[in-house]
């Protein structure tokens, strides 16, 4: 299942009893391995997305290279080197077409970059400098509709006469109204019925493929028709056949999600998101904040593994630019963001980050007129919240992340305990683990007390990492029922840790500290 196309589950059976010392709560500051050197990988299809680890980046929020107070293509540029540092090998921009909206999901114009964001020029620079790190540039395309101010829409607004008329679902014979996206009359929905609009959006896409990207993520993937992806994919590949489509299909259940997979090389996994974070408006509602069964998320695994094709690629992700901040819904627990951190970093497929969780960024939806601004607020880079390349343009009274509160890159850079590091070291670890970046996956049968520990198994020839996660808030221990391979010894790779001796298809029990994890492998 997910990425790596081997994903059956195997069950694996046994006995129960042999009993480990405790241990405490992991150490944030044991070695690990450098990244390995940052290469371009060339691919003849989208497979070197299977093992990706993508940053999701409101560029209005994210970095401001031309001191303006708005993020824009030069600031992403500039911290370059801080992504790759945290272990980013791709990287996801919310719209950069020219909009009349913050957030730019209403296009006025597909064939150009918004002014505050800088020129066609500056993407270029920006493709080219991120594939000189070994890492790929995503755009956000949005088929589904576009802006009332476009002047394709202005021009058929009224006009039935209009040869743009029927690229849009009118509801009355004047061609006054009309339906839109959501319901939102700034943004008319296209009809994808029509060839000219086919043949018009897939030229949208051809043109910033031949700027260099490497793909879409594709807005609001159920609302165009199947038949409207096929050709776009037809001519995504004939442009660049390693070219990925990232489909955004918001569906909580396995078997409507997985009937997108024929037209897209990936998709987000919504159904994960709901079990582990409940609702994307509401707070402390999903297992990784200790509430519902662990049971859950097997159930889940057995479901996508039966449903999902093999070369069904799922992104796991945790929060996006539509829902509350993960530091919110966790109500800032430390213990809970580092066990979110580690279960997010150990699962199979390529993984979402979106821009500011790594340091604990706190978000919710907020009122009118600012929504989800609230959820998209600037990048925090210092602790007093100015310097060079901090964007300002959000700044109400009532916002999250304020100076001086312990929460941006500068505050924690150098504190080895800090989210941000525990972020860097957790991906440093899955670059540099082949079971954890690109191994098989198998639930790991477990005797433990509900509704704590919960594991599975990852494996990548010789290699094999045990992967234990306690949701409760108290240590629990844990009995493996039958353990996966035989050692002298194992050691906890996050913590470095090490433990006893095991063998092959005995029992093994290890006691995890409350809302902690294990990933367990030979020294």
């Amino acid at each position: 299942m997910g990425s790596n196309g081997k994903g059956r589950f195997v069950f694996l059976l046994g006995l129960m009893a042999l009993a480990c010392q405790p241990v405490s709560r992991p150490s944030p500051t044991a070695p690990l391995s450098p990244f390995p050197s940052p290469k371009a990988t060339a691919a003849p299809d989208p497979s070197w997305f299977r093992d990706a680890v993508l940053y999701l980046i409101f560029v209005r929020s994210f970095a401001d290279h031309d001191g303006d107070g708005i993020g824009d293509l030069r600031g992403i540029i500039d911290r370059l080197d801080y992504l790759q540092g945290l272990g980013v090998t791709a990287i996801w921009l919310m719209p950069i077409y020219p909009s009349p909206s913050d957030h730019g999901y209403d296009v006025m114009e597909h064939f150009d970059v918004r002014p505050e964001y800088g020129t066609i020029t500056d993407l270029r620079a920006l493709v080219e400098a991120a594939h000189a790190r070994g890492m790929r540039v995503l755009l956000d395309f949005v088929p589904s509709h576009l802006s009332s101010q476009h002047p394709l829409f202005r021009d058929a607004f009224g006009r039935p006469d209009s040869p743009y008329s029927g690229w849009f679902l009118w509801l009355n014979e004047a061609h006054t109204q009309y339906l839109a996206f959501d319901g939102v009359t700034s943004m008319p929905r296209f009809n994808h019925r029509n060839p000219e609009v086919v043949r018009y959006l897939t030229r949208v896409a051809r043109f910033w493929l031949e700027q260099g990207v490497d793909g879409f993520r594709v807005d609001n993937a159920t609302f165009p028709p199947k038949a409207f992806f096929s050709e776009l994919r037809t001519a995504v590949r004939a442009i660049r056949p390693d070219a990925l489509l990232l489909g955004e299909v918001w569906q909580r259940d396995v078997p409507a999600l997985s009937e997108y997979f024929d037209r897209f090389d990936a998709l987000f996994d919504f159904s994960l998101y709901h079990v582990l974070m409940g609702s994307p408006d509401r707070n402390g509602d999903g297992l990784l904040a200790g509430q519902g069964p662990p049971a859950l998320l097997s159930d889940l695994f057995e479901e996508e593994a039966a449903r999902f094709p093999p070369t069904g690629m799922a992104v796991r992700f945790l929060s996006n630019h539509d829902t509350n901040r993960l530091a919110t819904k966790l109500g800032g627990d430390p213990d809970r963001l580092r066990l979110a951190a580690a279960l997010w970093s150990a699962l199979p497929g390529p993984l979402q980050l979106y821009y500011g969780e790594e340091i604990g960024m706190r978000g919710q939806k907020g009122g009118p007129p600012a929504w989800d601004n609230y959820r998209r607020e600037p990048m925090d880079w210092y602790a007093a919240g100015e310097g060079p390349g901090q964007t300002t343009w959000f700044r109400p009274p009532d916002r999250w992340n304020r100076p001086d509160d312990g929460i941006s890159v500068e505050e924690e850079e150098k504190d080895p305990a800090s989210l941000l590091n525990t972020y860097r070291r957790l991906l440093r670890l899955r670059a540099t683990t082949p079971a954890l970046r690109e191994g098989d996956f198998a639930l790991l049968p477990l005797e433990a007390p509900a509704p704590g520990p919960w594991g599975f198994v990852r494996r990548a020839g010789d290699q094999t990492v045990v992967a234990i996660f306690n949701f409760a808030q108290e240590p629990l221990p844990a009995t493996i029922l039958a353990f996966p391979f035989t050692a002298p010894a194992l050691r906890d790779l996050w913590s470095g840790q090490v433990f006893p001796s095991a063998q092959a298809g005995q029992p093994y029990t290890v006691t995890l500290p409350g809302a902690g994890a294990m990933l367990l492998a030979a020294p």
